[in-house]
């Protein structure tokens, strides 16, 4: 969609939720890419500052992982909410395989029951 293309008309719920997960989906293609360059990095590393590129290495990892589960957390999101009004948080976090994320959704989502 360009800047300049109208988006007064709105678009679904499940479509915006699908155009965030393939957003998400690019992140997580160039976290990919970048662990690669670290890899190699690691590779032309003298011994002593391994360890430094290895403590990146696992942050990019992490980053990567978070990515990922909030990618399939919005395309699960997506396919059903055109077939439900309302859904479980156990349903929607179902895809979530990264834990910490799966608990800080479900409490975000229980807060915001609650208000």
């Amino acid at each position: 969609m360009s800047a300049t293309q109208d988006t007064g008309a709105g678009s679904s719920v499940a479509a915006i939720l699908a155009a965030v997960s393939s957003e998400m989906a690019i992140a997580a293609q160039a976290c990919g890419e970048l662990d690669n360059a670290l890899g190699q990095i690691l590779a032309a590393t003298p011994p002593e500052g391994q360890a430094r590129v290895m403590q990146e290495l696992h942050t990019v990892d992490l980053l990567a992982q978070h990515i990922t589960a909030i990618t399939d957390f919005t395309h699960r999101i997506a396919l059903i909410a055109p077939t439900e009004d309302r859904m479980t948080v156990d349903d929607a976090l179902s895809a979530i395989t990264l834990g910490a994320v799966a608990e800080r959704l479900r409490n975000q989502l229980a807060q915001s029951e609650m208000a």
